[in-house]
């Protein structure tokens, strides 16, 4: 799909809104960054930027390696102050050239710390699925790498695979820089913040990563799927990609876009492929964190399948995205069986990582206040109190529990933690277990200027999506309790049966690597 082509700057060429459209068309076989060339900072010095930012998320690629590229999704200060999370999807080939069999896709993930230019990071590789059905596959470690910025234009991504491979890719990005600075306080743009990782959590494995750049009047999409009706044990000849193109207008939260099959190139190589339109797609956003893809293929192997995929956001959502003016209030729940109000009165439990000897699957839980008054804006100065049961449905700080468990004097798996300026409030936890009569959740207050010990501003609770559940309960660390037979869906749960629309966690993660959840909580401010 990449293609070098002439930058048009260097020829005088202005592109118009018209021309960037005649020229978006086209490049089926052609490349998205001479699109946008004219708007590339070709000739300056460059100055390697703070990484933990949501600007350096988008399209990025190699000229020299035609048909291969990749899409990162940047969480700032997701696991904590200065501390962020990158998240990517890598389209390339095997390493001899061929058709369809012959695409490979990888998944990477990293840490990303304040005043740094460069993550390490760990690269797995997908396979068992099939093309938009179940079954839910999980990421296998393919090796681990580096990503490093020189300018929020230029990078490098460096890998070493477990079969030997290793090499250097210089990046350029693809379309026009929206929000990445390279020194001082980044601000956010509302369209560019729908830019990420979607997916479909019945088909977790699968899923799209792309860039809304309305700078550049385009959408940009790699989706990483699977052949249709693969077998199991298929292996990676299994794995599909597509890409999808599209004109775009600041504003639009429905695109149309032309979707791309690529073949014939060599992994990491300047091998020459061939790139054909085999069908058409519809992105459409319903919110921030949910959207529908309807797609039909008429070319290919894919010929004749068409269908709707709906997909909620696999991570953070950015504190940018606006869908319209408006977002909703979060329900007001119960307080629960097992409050410990008087531990709010302990210095102590003022902390991010509220773990303490309890095992599981780690999670990281982002709390996002918002004010519903003001445009959705951050709430920050906000003490959250959160709080849940372990592994094993116990909670602590209560006697006579699951088993006849004393936990009193115990405070693990409860936390407080204070919006910042991004109205986060971050934990480090476990995924929570369940105890008889409710679905898995967790509990949380929120207080606002800080006025921990008071009247909470709400009070409230977090569901999680079942299959992540599912495959929670059926892991090593939880198979001893097993799945919850005593509530199986929310309608049959005393808290949610009234619905989990503004309380569902959007969940991305894997058992064996964590898990991140993140919930937007909408507060009458």
């Amino acid at each position: 799909m990449f293609t070098s082509r002439k930058n048009p700057a260097a020829s005088g060429v202005e592109l118009r809104a018209p021309d960037r459209r005649k020229l978006l068309g086209m490049i089926g076989s052609g490349s998205v960054g001479a699109v946008v060339a004219a708007a590339m900072p070709w000739n300056r010095a460059l100055a390697a930027p703070n990484i933990n930012q949501q600007g350096l998320s988008g399209t990025w690629y190699n000229p020299l390696t035609s048909g291969q590229g990749f899409v990162i999704d940047v969480f700032p200060d997701l696991l904590g102050n200065g501390i962020g999370l990158v998240f990517g999807g890598w389209f390339t080939f095997d390493t001899s050239p061929g058709g369809v069999t012959s695409q490979r896709w990888y998944s990477f993930s990293g840490e990303l710390r304040d005043g740094q230019a460069t993550t390490t990071l760990s690269l797995f590789s997908n396979s068992g699925g099939r093309f938009a059905e179940p079954p839910v596959t999980f990421a296998q470690s393919a090796g681990s790498g580096s990503l490093s910025f020189a300018s929020c234009s230029q990078a490098s991504f460096g890998y070493t695979m477990a079969d030997g491979r290793s090499g250097t890719i210089a990046l350029t990005r693809a379309l026009s820089n929206i929000t990445c600075i390279e020194s001082g306080t980044p601000s956010g743009d509302s369209d560019f913040a729908f830019s990420g990782s979607w997916y479909d959590p019945n088909t977790s494995g699968q899923g799209l990563v792309l860039e809304i750049n309305p700078n550049s009047l385009a959408a940009f999409v790699a989706w990483y799927t699977y052949a249709p009706d693969a077998a199991a044990n298929a292996g990676v000849s299994a794995q599909r990609w597509f890409t999808g193109q599209a004109v775009y207008d600041r504003g639009e939260r429905s695109i149309a876009l032309v979707l791309y099959s690529t073949t014939g190139g060599v992994f990491d190589s300047s091998e020459s492929v061939t790139t054909v339109a085999v069908g058409t797609a519809e992105l459409s956003f319903s919110s921030c964190n949910a959207a529908t893809l309807t797609y039909a293929f008429n070319v290919g192997e894919m010929t004749g399948r068409s269908g709707s995929i709906a997909l909620v956001r696999g991570g953070a959502t950015p504190g940018a995205c606006l869908f319209g003016s408006t977002c909703s209030l979060i329900p007001s729940e119960t307080e629960g069986p097992y409050p410990l109000s008087t531990v709010l009165s302990n210095s102590g439990i003022v902390r991010s990582d509220i773990t303490e000897d309890r095992t599981g699957v780690p999670l990281t839980l982002v709390l996002k206040l918002v004010n519903i008054n003001n445009a959705c804006a951050p709430i920050s100065n906000a003490a959250v109190y959160a709080w849940h049961c372990d592994k094993d449905g116990v909670y602590s700080g209560y006697a006579n529990q699951s088993g006849g468990v004393n936990a009193v004097g115990k405070i693990f798996l409860r936390g407080v933690q204070v919006t910042g300026s991004n109205g986060q409030a971050v934990f480090s936890t476990i995924y929570p277990g369940w105890y008889n009569g409710r679905i898995t959740h967790i509990h949380f207050q929120a207080y606002l200027n800080n006025a921990l010990g008071g009247r909470a501003t709400v009070t409230s609770q977090v569901a999680f999506p079942l299959d992540v559940t599912t495959a929670v309960y059926g892991s090593s660390l939880y198979a001893a309790r097993g799945q919850n037979t005593s509530v199986t869906s929310f309608g049959a749960d005393n808290v949610f049966s009234d619905g989990v629309s503004f309380q569902l966690a959007n969940v991305a993660g894997s058992t064996s690597t964590g898990y991140v959840a993140t919930l937007i909580v909408g507060i009458a401010g």
